[in-house]
C-alpha cells in the first residue's frame, strides 16, 4: 500500500464536500475547532452550494476533489460529511492518474471513496471523524487521530467499550467502513478484496434485518471467506424496535459465528454516540481480548 506523507502543526487540511451540502451551524464550528488543534484549514468559496440533496452538481463536487488531490500544497483532505453522492462521482474518473497519495479522513458515504482509492490507487486511507460534523460537536478522539496522521509508528488502540462476541487472537490487514457503502461497491472496479483482512464494519440507522440482508449477501458471495477477524462499530441507531426482544449482537453471532472467526463489537469509529476514533485501513494490524480488547496498528500509515 501506497502511505501519504503525515501531517503536523500548521498543515494545510482542504475541506471537500463530495456528498450532501454543509449547514453554518456545523461547518464554521468544525472550521475553528481544526484551527484549535494546529491545522489550516481551506475551502472553496462556495462551501454552501446546493443541488437537491447534493453538495453541487456531480461535475462541481469531482472537480472540487480532484483539484485537491492535484494541489501540491495541500497536505491532506477531510471530507466535511457524508449523507449520499460520493459513489456518483466514481462514474466519471477518467482524469484520477498520475495521483500521489495523500491523507483521506471521512468516514459514512466516503466510504466509496475510501474503497476506490484503496483498490484502484492502492492508497492507505483513514476512517474517522468529519470536517463538519465530529469536529464542529467536540466528538474527535484525538489521541488516535494524531497516532494515524502525525507520526509514523506503530501503535495500539483499546477502547474500553468493545465487547468480545468471540475471543480470539487473529493479525492482518485492517479493512473497512460503511457496511451499506462496501455491500454496494459489489460488482464496481473498486469492490473489496478482505483476503487476510481485520474486517470493521459500522453503519448508523440500518434495521437489525436490514444488517442481517447485507450481511447474508457478504458471506454468500465469499467476501467473508478469508477474513481472519471481524470489529463491528457501534451500530448506532440500529435497532426495530426499542423492545424489540433480541439484540443486534445475537443476529451478528447467528450469521458469523459458523465462521469461528474472533467477533468484536462497539468499537468507536463512524457513526458514534461519542468520541469519533480514526482507523488507517490498508495496514498491518492485530486484533485480540488477551485481558481485554486491543487492536495494534502494527505499522505507521503515513510516512
Amino acid at each position: 500500500m501506497l502511505k501519504p506523507k503525515r501531517i503536523h502543526s500548521a498543515s494545510r487540511v482542504q475541506i471537500v464536500i463530495p456528498a450532501s451540502p454543509v449547514r453554518p451551524d456545523f461547518f464554521e464550528p468544525g472550521m475553528e475547532a481544526l484551527k484549535a488543534i494546529g491545522l489550516t484549514p481551506q475551502f472553496g468559496k462556495n462551501v454552501y452550494r446546493k443541488f437537491r440533496y447534493l453538495a453541487g452538481s456531480d461535475e462541481e463536487r469531482r472537480i472540487e476533489l480532484l483539484d485537491a488531490l492535484r494541489d501540491p500544497l495541500i497536505d491532506a483532505i477531510f471530507f466535511a460529511r457524508g449523507g449520499y453522492g460520493s459513489p456518483r462521482i466514481l462514474t466519471n474518473t477518467s482524469d484520477f492518474t498520475g495521483l500521489s497519495p495523500k491523507i483521506l479522513l471521512g468516514c459514512s458515504d466516503i466510504t466509496s471513496l475510501h474503497l476506490y482509492f484503496q483498490h484502484l490507487h492502492n492508497w492507505v486511507v483513514f476512517h474517522g471523524p468529519m470536517a463538519s460534523g465530529d469536529f464542529a460537536r467536540n466528538q474527535v478522539h484525538l489521541e488516535s487521530l494524531q497516532n494515524a496522521l502525525m507520526q509514523t509508528g506503530p501503535y495500539t488502540l483499546a477502547p474500553d467499550s468493545v465487547e468480545t462476541l468471540i475471543p480470539g487472537d487473529a493479525e492482518g490487514i485492517l479493512h473497512g467502513g460503511c457496511l451499506t457503502l462496501m455491500e454496494t461497491a459489489v460488482g464496481t472496479a473498486w469492490q473489496p478484496d478482505w483476503t487476510d483482512a481485520i474486517l470493521f464494519l459500522e453503519d448508523v440507522g440500518a434495521k437489525p434485518y436490514q444488517i442481517d440482508r447485507v450481511l447474508t449477501h457478504l458471506k454468500t458471495i465469499g467476501l467473508f471467506d478469508r477474513v481472519r477477524a471481524f470489529i463491528f462499530g457501534e451500530m448506532k441507531d440500529c435497532l426495530q424496535t426499542e423492545n424489540q426482544g433480541y439484540t443486534l449482537q445475537e443476529v451478528i453471532l447467528e450469521l458469523l459465528g459458523p465462521l469461528n472467526k474472533p467477533v468484536y463489537f462497539n468499537f468507536p469509529s463512524g457513526h458514534v454516540s461519542g468520541l469519533n476514533w480514526t482507523l488507517p485501513l490498508g495496514v498491518r494490524a492485530r486484533a485480540g481480548n488477551d485481558p481485554s480488547f486491543r487492536l495494534e496498528i502494527l505499522e505507521g500509515a503515513v510516512v
